[in-house]
C-alpha cells in the first residue's frame, strides 16, 4: 500500500502540488477554563494549550488581583503526563509555594507536558519545523523540553503578564529540563532548577541507571558522563539559573556536576543545598487537615527562591 501512494503521488502533476494552499503560520490555539482552588479567593485559569505538533498539553494559571502586567513564575516537576487531573491536584494540594509567590505581586502557573522519552535528548538534534505542501514537516518528533519552551512563549503573550519577567521553578526532571531549554535559546528573566536531574544535558551514558542507582558525589557520576558535549551545551546557556542541592540525595553528585562545569562554562549560575529528608523540599509542602506545614527549612528555602526572583524580575 504504501509503495502505491508513492506511485500516485509521482504521477501526480507539478502544476497541480503547485495548487495546495499552504497556510501562514498560526499562533497556538488555547482553551482556558476557571476553577475555583481550595483554601483561596484566587482561582486557577486551567488552560489546554496547542504544543508545537497540534497536541495539547495542561497547564494551571493564577495570578494576584488587577490588570497587571504581573510578572510570573511556573512551577513544574518530575516527568511528564497526567494532563487535566495533575494540574488540578498540584494546584489544590502542593500550593503553598506558589501561595507565597502570588501574595508577593507574581502570577504562578502550574505545569505539564508530554511523558519523557528516556535519554532521546542525548541522540537528537534541535527541533526544526518546516512546511511539507500544506502541513508541518518536522526532522524529529517533540520533546518534553519543546513542550516548555512552546509553554513560555504563550505565557508571554498573554495580556497581563510581563514578557520580561517569566521565571521557572522546576524540580528533578523539571530542572534538567530548564537546562535543556536554556541550551537551545529559551529566553526567559530567571529560573531555579531544584535538584535537577542533570544527567542527559551531561551527555551521561544511558546504560547508567541499569549499572547504579546512586550518584551521591561527583566522583561516582564523573565516569559516565561526556564533559566536552555537555560543556559544549552548557556554554549556550545565557539565563541566570539557581541551582538548589539535597544533601545526601541519591543525585546529589549530578547536581554538584552540573552546577561546578556551568561555572567552569561561564554561565550566570549560583549554588545553595538543604539537608531535608523529601526530594522537592522547595514545593512539596505536606498538608495537614487542609492546612498546610511548611518546615523550618522549606520556610528558608522558599525566602531564598523569592529573593533570587526579587534580584531578576520583581514585581
Amino acid at each position: 500500500m504504501r509503495i502505491w501512494i508513492s506511485s500516485i503521488f509521482l504521477l501526480t502533476p507539478l502544476w497541480s502540488l503547485a495548487q495546495v494552499d499552504v497556510p501562514e503560520p498560526l499562533e497556538p490555539a488555547s482553551f482556558v477554563f476557571t476553577e475555583p482552588v481550595q483554601n483561596s479567593d484566587i482561582p486557577v485559569d486551567i488552560t489546554l494549550l496547542e504544543t508545537v505538533d497540534g497536541l495539547y498539553t495542561a497547564i494551571g494559571i493564577r495570578k494576584p488581583k488587577g490588570k497587571g502586567p504581573f510578572p510570573i513564575v511556573l512551577f513544574f516537576t518530575g516527568n511528564g503526563g497526567g494532563g487535566v487531573p495533575w494540574v488540578r491536584h498540584q494546584i489544590n494540594n502542593r500550593a503553598y509555594t506558589m501561595e507565597q509567590f502570588l501574595d508577593a505581586g507574581y502570577a504562578v502557573g502550574w505545569l505539564r507536558y508530554r511523558a519523557e522519552v528516556w535519554f532521546e535528548y542525548t541522540r537528537v538534534p534541535p527541533l526544526e519545523v518546516g512546511v511539507q505542501l500544506a502541513h508541518q514537516l518536522m526532522n524529529r518528533p517533540p520533546l518534553e523540553y519543546d513542550d516548555l519552551m512552546t509553554i513560555v512563549d504563550y505565557v508571554k503573550a498573554l495580556s497581563y503578564i510581563d514578557a520580561s519577567k517569566v521565571g521557572l521553578i522546576g524540580n528533578s526532571h523539571g530542572g534538567g529540563m530548564i537546562l535543556k531549554a536554556a541550551a537551545d535559546g529559551m529566553d526567559i528573566a530567571a529560573a531555579i532548577a531544584s535538584e535537577p536531574d542533570a544527567s542527559e544535558v551531561l551527555q551521561a551514558d544511558p546504560g547508567i541507571w541499569g549499572e547504579a542507582t546512586e550518584f551521591r558525589t561527583k566522583e561516582s557520576i564523573a565516569p559516565y558522563l561526556d564533559k566536552e558535549i555537555a560543556m559544549e551545551r552548557l556554554k549556550k546557556i545565557q539565563i541566570p539559573i539557581l541551582m538548589m542541592g539535597r544533601e545526601d540525595d541519591h543525585n546529589q553528585g549530578v547536581f554538584e556536576t552540573a552546577y561546578e562545569w556551568m561555572v567552569e562554562a561561564g554561565t550566570d549560575v549560583r549554588w545553595i543545598t538543604h539537608d531535608h529528608p523529601v526530594h522537592g523540599y522547595l514545593i512539596r509542602v505536606p498538608k495537614e487537615d487542609g492546612v498546610y506545614m511548611p518546615d523550618d527549612i522549606q520556610l528558608q528555602a522558599i525566602e531564598e527562591a523569592l529573593d533570587f526572583f526579587g534580584q531578576h524580575m520583581a514585581p
